[in-house]
């Protein structure tokens, strides 16, 4: 491929990540209602839309009309099959109107969920504890109003007050998820060609504990060790491959102990030092004089940071002064509530947006094995910034599902903001459950439709795989004891 064309798709694909419109959920020619996928159960559907959790019912909101769901497809032998159809209007779930419309827009006082989407999945979660489980709807159908009611399968109930933990439907969803996951790994331990479903995939299998999963586990941070090496990379977004691949490889020896690893983090490490520009981040391409895209930006430079913290839990020694130099560009780009701007300015802007950056910090900073208290109460501020503003969990820049565990992992640093967090977004969960077990990828204001394309359900399952299964404790990341071993 010649050089200037090569640039040029590299440019277009920095740019579908990082600004896609924040018109996301309106109509129009580039809408998300209008992209398809061609994986998986989704391929049949007609447009990106809002699944209706386990009634097996999709819908989208029209921004003129901001109460109502509008159902544009219905998979077949679910729930909804034959009560629900194309063109219905819903304006109400168990004897409640949607009476709060959905914000449009992108920014403070616009980002969460409250309105129909919300409504929706808290009186889905609600019915599905009661003993017949009937979800009641009132909808409007050929300009008359009618009630449907759906009869919901007595499978999963209602979360506990404490999910993850103490949680009989979470881990009935946690061994579904996991076996989704085992299913369509192929057969050279891949996932994905995007590197952060393969991580997630592979850190919620990892996570799970469970020794089963292990040589699913083993083939997938193989797979990862072939395609890191020590040579810099100058094509490509491999930023975000090596932060990633480093933090997942550095779990894993950290859990086993393989001495094979430990090659394969040394190459990683010498990779992400020469990468890092001189401000002490890392951008979407490695550091070189003729620029890398966008500049160091901050969920980069997080993710590599928190690859070697872990690395250095391995014996794998680091630089110090480049490491601190990582610390630096956090705390510049980091305001007086612990939110993570997307780089190294905006730190006296006492707002918040989506918070995938700031959970990325929490972690890295958390994980870290020097730092003292400095670094534990940075981690601590972040995580308390992502509980204090729960409503962004999925209203995350570029790709809300790398947020989305990022998010859901940080807010872990502290037990409180975690709770708060989950209790916030409990609807969440029961809305993007697809009727087979699965999640799914949920529109929202600023998507990445390549994930989408990719693959909905398997990217949407693997990173709330992760998410939950922080209740078993088994990563450094998901709140295992900390520890350290000496490379020899």
């Amino acid at each position: 491929m010649p050089h200037t064309h090569h640039k040029r798709l590299l440019l277009l694909i920095v740019f579908v990540i990082s600004f896609t419109p924040a018109w996301a959920l309106r109509t129009g020619r580039m809408s998300t209602w209008n992209r398809t996928t061609k994986a998986g159960p989704d391929a049949e559907v007609p447009g990106w839309y809002i699944n209706l959790g386990i009634t097996g019912a999709r819908a989208l909101i029209d921004e003129n009309k901001p109460r109502q769901l509008v159902i544009k497809y219905v998979f077949k032998d679910t729930p909804a099959w034959g009560l629900l159809k194309e063109g219905d209007i819903v304006i109400g779930a168990n004897g409640k109107d949607f009476v709060t419309p959905h914000k449009f827009g992108y920014g403070v006082g616009k980002f969460g969920y409250q309105g129909p989407m919300m409504d929706f999945g808290n009186a889905l979660e609600a019915s599905q504890g009661k003993l017949f489980r009937t979800l009641s709807l009132k909808v409007l159908r050929d300009g008359d109003e009618i009630k449907v009611k759906i009869k919901l399968p007595n499978t999963y109930g209602m979360y506990s007050k404490t999910y993850p933990y103490d949680c009989k439907k979470t881990d009935l969803i946690l061994e579904e998820n996991y076996a989704h996951l085992l299913k369509n790994q192929k057969d050279d331990g891949t996932w994905h060609r995007r590197p952060h479903i393969q991580a997630f995939a592979t850190l919620a299998l990892m996570a799970s504990g469970n020794p089963k999963h292990m040589p699913a586990v083993k083939k997938a941070v193989t797979a990862m060790a072939k395609v890191t090496g020590a040579k810099l990379t100058l094509r490509g977004l491999d930023c975000w491959k090596y932060g990633m691949f480093g933090a997942t490889l550095a779990e894993y020896y950290l859990l086993t102990g393989e001495k094979w690893v430990l090659p394969e983090l040394q190459e990683i490490n010498s990779w992400i030092e020469q990468a890092q520009a001189p401000n002490g981040g890392w951008g979407h391409r490695p550091h070189r004089k003729e620029g890398n895209g966008y500049g160091a930006i901050q969920v980069i430079t997080m993710q590599c940071k928190m690859a070697w913290s872990l690395m250095m839990r391995c014996g794998i020694k680091v630089d110090e002064k480049r490491y601190q130099a990582a610390h630096d560009f956090a705390v510049r780009g980091t305001n007086k509530i612990g939110y993570v701007w997307y780089k190294d300015r905006g730190k006296d802007k006492p707002k918040y947006a989506d918070m995938g950056r700031t959970g990325a910090s929490a972690l890295a900073h958390s994980l870290s094995p020097v730092g003292g208290k400095t670094y534990q109460d940075f981690a601590r501020l972040n995580a308390s910034c992502i509980g204090n503003n729960p409503d962004t969990f999925h209203d995350t820049h570029g790709s809300p599902l790398l947020g989305l565990a990022w998010t859901g992992l940080g807010a872990h640093v502290d037990a409180g903001s975690f709770r708060k967090l989950m209790d916030h977004n409990r609807w969440f969960f029961s809305l993007s459950q697809c009727v087979d077990g699965t999640f799914y990828y949920q529109p929202n204001r600023d998507n990445n439709p390549q994930d989408y394309a990719a693959g909905p359900r398997l990217s949407a399952t693997a990173a709330t795989a992760l998410i939950l299964s922080v209740k078993f404790k088994k990563l450094q990341m998901t709140g295992a004891k900390l520890v350290t071993r000496e490379a020899k």
